[in-house]
């Protein structure tokens, strides 16, 4: 019996993958919305991404098409990703305690 085998005889392992995958979207999420609600507006895009991610991970298995769910999921993966990279690029500068001299 390979793993595959025992991944299709047993689904708990795929379950708990999704139930986590699933988490820390969530928790992803929630952080974005709190950047953004704090005045980051890239982050809003994030909140999408994390939105279009779950439609097609959770929603996706019964209601989508197998094109379907690969746009939902990696349009979500993109946007996040794309979120963070404005931020780090437009976002406000960091400062450095100490490192104003005047």
């Amino acid at each position: 019996m390979t793993l595959l085998d025992a991944a299709s005889q047993h689904p708990l392992l795929p379950t708990f993958a999704l139930i986590a995958l699933v988490y820390l979207t969530c928790l992803g999420a929630v952080v974005a919305a709190r950047l953004a609600w704090r005045g980051r507006t890239a982050y809003w895009l994030g909140l999408l991404g994390s939105f279009l991610f779950l439609v097609g991970a959770l929603w996706g298995r019964g209601y989508l098409s197998g094109g379907a769910i690969f746009a939902f999921v990696s349009g979500g993966v993109v946007l996040a990703l794309f979120a963070v990279a404005l931020d780090l690029i437009f976002g406000p500068p960091f400062s450095q305690p100490g490192a104003e001299i005047g």
